[in-house]
């Protein structure tokens, strides 16, 4: 029985006391009642109570583990000579398995203890029952040590394959191999399996067939949890185990066993085991292509037999979900499908698998059966989201409709909502022209008592809302009914509703609204808005919380509400009390918000000293003026900015997902910092947070590190940003021609420097080297802003170098490529920027690199268009009066293409 404890001192007393009970009779020699079972039988029933006391209570008696393995591993390793013998160790390796269920990973000496007995034990002769039942427990045992700490059979990964393809495939026939009349009465519709059925063997086979089928369930369980466990690593075994078009349909796999097995069990164990291998192996089968000149060719490559490979996969598969009996393995046949369809690319195939598959699905969906039917659905909502077709007068659609109007099983509805958020994803025009007459059906769904079915019909219409705000403008996009209604019904019943999910999807509907619909929309209407998502931060669930900083992420970045900066400085208030929360998904979100935050800023600081200049170059008359809502009169003041640079610094040494968010907030945040606070932070915080940024542009993700390039392009272009030391003479030039990583000096200037220096040298991404590049034109046109003349030379030398390396494309890759040319132009500008700078020709160099920021879009990657200037797209002859720049020109004039190059790409952070 299974047995809940009170407490875990309840538990470590129970199952301590059981097992030194027990380790009395295993240890008994002369004691044995009048007339008893013989001793052998005493143990092996001591042994198999045992094995059920230690299941999912290995962790209550890490005491006893000494004590346990000094019994168990002397059973499972010493040489036997007796059938008896053999019964004991069996049981003894079934007790080594169990022990270590629930155990987790840091048991892992425990584990590889068990793991060398269990795989001894496999190698052994199994032409008699007794030998085949020793291997089915090692086998039965590897599954719980894998499911538990998928790391301590990694190195074994190969050796098992191949004995869980000898055993699993193709059993031992110790019985009878089933003929094709035996195959076809295990599928005529049955009783369900019993309980005995489902742990023992198969009902009404003779004895031999029950050790046969255990031995080839364990093999194929051992199977399924080694493919979800070690995915890359089975990849190139997918030919010994999934049909091999070579050698026909009817050679061993894992569809012919869940086509001709007498045994449900072991057909539901061969689709679980198919199940795992296709899912996660997207990316390995995205290169299957079936075309007529791949079949011609003379050499039949990976990308032909894999496409071959999907046909025979699909054809298998399908004639089970037409064939099968078994309502529970129909079910687990089914969500086999929808796994394989989620991962094929049909784009690539020429046959229409998608409309076979429908077809199959479509004809099994019954009243009679609501788990049969739900997985139909499931299917056919991962058919929706491979692009298949579907017609507005879709049968589907009415189908649809009718299961969701009656008082179906909850799975059912549930299942038929999501087919209906698939079509919202993948169909909007089709959901479009169904909307009207499936609003009356969803607000019935909204009310429903049970919470699964609620939280799915928030989920069709937050996907709906999702779909309208990225579509183009034909759809339902510019039509405010539909957002009205979305915010004055759902959100706020959503809102207050007591289950998490639905709370969650009801804030990110907020968050769907696009920015011109939300700059249409009536005022009280935008505060609406604005309220409920800075009113969801503080939810009790995590997920709330994210969604909550989600939506106020995009809210940042819409002009209309950059122009109500009190809103912003709420914002600026509410995010950064998020980036403590234990909960880390909320910090991704929360470091996002706070890095569109720092963008919004940014934009109304400039906007703001724009109007402060036009107000000072031209006066308007008194009366038209109106004073501008600034930043610190609305409450952002240098505390408060201070409390943000601290909030990303964080996020800026927090999860990789949090870094490259906190370090663009960095370098974003400091630009609105007034002056005096920059220089009374110059020693502390300033210095803290140039020291995370340059580390981020050495380390981490490609994302991080060209965030943190960004951020010292904005750090180098701030005012007043007391960074320049008091003269030009402080400084240690950086040469060009020695180690970049050597030539740090003691300023912050000069590491900057340096560390740009390096990344645009030895990134393997250029995109980073792009963006090294780019921060190198940062600073105001002057010499003295570089920290003195040396420094630009040496930064020019750099530039130098690095055209000289864009063509080596040694550990770059293959995605890079694209990138080379507009490397090569923006390191070319760069250098024409730093010698007009050396030149003193400041104001034409600061106008040639002058970025053009595009507006951060609602879910954003940051991004930059970076416009070539006239004396790149025409290839002017660089040239200089000083001897050392003269050569430099020449050598980077003759690295340079002399064709003008294509206009350069927006760069998005990678």
């Amino acid at each position: 029985m299974k047995v809940t404890f009170t407490s875990e001192s309840v538990q470590q007393e129970v199952v301590g006391a059981s097992v030194e009970f027990l380790f009395t009779i295993l240890h008994r020699k002369n004691h044995l009642p009048p007339s008893p079972p013989s001793e052998e039988d005493l143990n092996v029933t001591a042994l198999r109570t045992l094995s059920c006391v230690l299941y999912e209570n290995g962790a209550a008696c890490i005491k006893l583990h000494p004590q346990i393995l000094s019994v168990l591993i002397p059973l499972g390793t010493s040489p036997v000579q007796r059938d008896e013998d053999l019964e004991a160790r069996r049981m003894a390796l079934t007790c080594l398995g169990n022990l270590c269920v629930k155990t987790g990973a840091k048991a892992t000496n425990l584990q590889k203890q068990v793991l060398g007995v269990l795989m001894g034990n496999l190698h052994v002769d199994v032409s008699d029952e007794a030998r085949l039942k020793v291997v089915s427990a090692a086998l039965r045992g590897i599954q719980l040590l894998t499911n538990e700490n998928k790391a301590v059979v990694q190195e074994d990964v190969s050796a098992l394959l191949q004995l869980v393809q000898k055993y699993g495939l193709l059993p031992l026939s110790l019985g009878a191999v089933p003929n094709a009349a035996s195959k076809q009465h295990s599928k005529r519709p049955q009783v369900l399996p019993s309980d005995s059925e489902m742990s023992e063997g198969e009902n009404g086979l003779p004895r031999n067939r029950h050790v046969d089928n255990r031995l080839q369930l364990n093999s194929l369980l051992c199977l399924q949890s080694l493919a979800k466990a070690h995915t890359k690593q089975v990849f190139p075994y997918w030919f010994r185990f999934l049909p091999d078009p070579v050698e026909g349909p009817h050679a061993p796999s894992l569809i012919s066993v869940m086509r001709d097995s007498e045994s449900p069990k072991i057909r539901h164990a061969a689709c679980a085991a198919l199940m795992a291998f296709l899912d996660g192996s997207r990316t390995y089968l995205s290169v299957a292509e079936d075309s007529a000149d791949n079949r011609n060719a003379a050499f039949i490559s990976l990308s032909v037999k894999l496409a071959e490979q999907l046909r025979e996969i699909h054809t298998g598969l399908l004639k089970c979900v037409r064939e099968e009996s078994w309502p529970l393995l129909v079910t687990q046949e089914m969500k086999c499908l929808a796994v394989l369809i989620r991962n094929c690319p049909y784009d690539r195939l020429r046959h229409n698998y998608r409309h076979d598959a429908y077809i199959a699905v479509r004809d099994r969906i019954t009243h009679e059966d609501f788990g049969i039917t739900s997985a139909s659905f499931e299917v056919i909502s991962a058919l929706l989201d491979a692009h298949m077709p579907l017609p507005a007068s879709s049968p589907l659609l009415e189908t649809l409709f009718e299961y969701l109007n009656r008082d179906e099983h909850i799975y059912v509805r549930v299942a038929a909502l999501d087919v209906f958020c698939a079509v919202a994803r993948n169909c909007v025009e089709v959901f479009g022209t169904i909307w009207p007459r499936l609003i009356k059906a969803m607000e019935e769904s909204l009310e429903d008592p049970k919470e699964a079915v609620r939280a799915a019909a928030y989920k069709v219409i937050e996907q709906y809302a999702h779909s309208c705000s990225t579509a183009d403008e034909s759809v339902m996009t510019q039509d405010p009914t539909f957002w009205l209604h979305l915010l004055d019904t759902y959100a706020h019943t959503g809102i207050r509703d007591p289950f998490y999910a639905v709370r969650t999807l009801a804030v990110d509907c907020l968050g769907h609204i696009p920015s011109s619909i939300f700059s249409s929309l009536p005022p009280k209407r935008q505060y609406a808005c604005l309220a409920l998502a800075l009113g969801t931060v503080q939810d009790d669930d995590h997920n709330v919380r994210a969604a909550a900083c989600r939506t106020l992420g995009v809210y940042v970045g819409f002009r209309a509400v950059q122009e109500d900066v009190l809103f912003l400085t709420d914002v600026a208030t509410t995010i950064p009390g998020l980036m403590g929360d234990a909960n880390v998904g909320v910090r991704v979100r929360a470091s996002w918000a706070l890095a569109n935050l720092g963008d919004a800023l940014t934009k109304v600081s400039e906007l703001h000293t724009q109007r402060e200049q036009q107000i000072a170059s031209s006066p308007p008359p008194i009366s038209d003026i109106q004073q501008p809502n600034t930043l610190a009169e609305s409450g952002l003041t240098p505390a408060l900015l201070t409390t943000l640079l601290h909030s990303s610094l964080l996020a800026a040494k927090d999860n990789e997902k949090c870094k490259s968010n906190g370090t663009r907030a960095l370098g974003n945040i400091i630009r609105v910092c007034p002056p005096h606070l920059l220089a009374r932070e110059q020693h502390g915080l300033m210095k803290d947070v140039i020291s995370v940024v340059l580390k981020n542009v050495e380390t981490g993700l490609a994302k991080t590190r060209w965030n943190a390039c960004y951020a010292l392009s904005n750090i180098l272009r701030t005012p007043g940003l007391p960074l320049f030391p008091p003269t030009a003479t402080s400084t240690t030039p950086v040469s060009p021609y020695t180690n970049p990583s050597a030539s740090a000096s003691s300023t912050l200037l000069s590491t900057i420097y340096t560390t740009l220096t390096k990344t645009l040298l030895t990134s393997k991404n250029y995109k980073v080297r792009i963006a090294a590049a780019h921060a190198m034109t940062a600073p105001p046109g002057r010499v003295e802003a570089y920290g003195g003349g040396e420094v630009v030379r040496g930064l020019m030398g750099a530039c130098v170098r690095a055209a000289g390396a864009v063509e080596d494309l040694e550990g770059v890759g293959f995605g890079e490529v694209r990138y080379r040319e507009v490397l090569g132009g923006q390191i070319r500008t760069t250098f024409t920027h730093l010698l007009r700078v050396l030149e003193g020709d400041a104001i034409t160099a600061a106008a040639d690199v002058s970025p053009s920021h595009t507006e951060s879009p609602p879910a954003s990657t940051l991004s930059i268009s970076i416009s070539p200037p006239p004396q790149l797209q025409q290839q002017q002859q660089l040239r200089s009066d000083d001897p050392e720049v003269a050569e430099m020109c020449r050598q980077l004039d003759a690295l340079t293409v002399p064709t003008p190059p294509p206009p350069p790409p927006t760069i998005t952070a990678p």
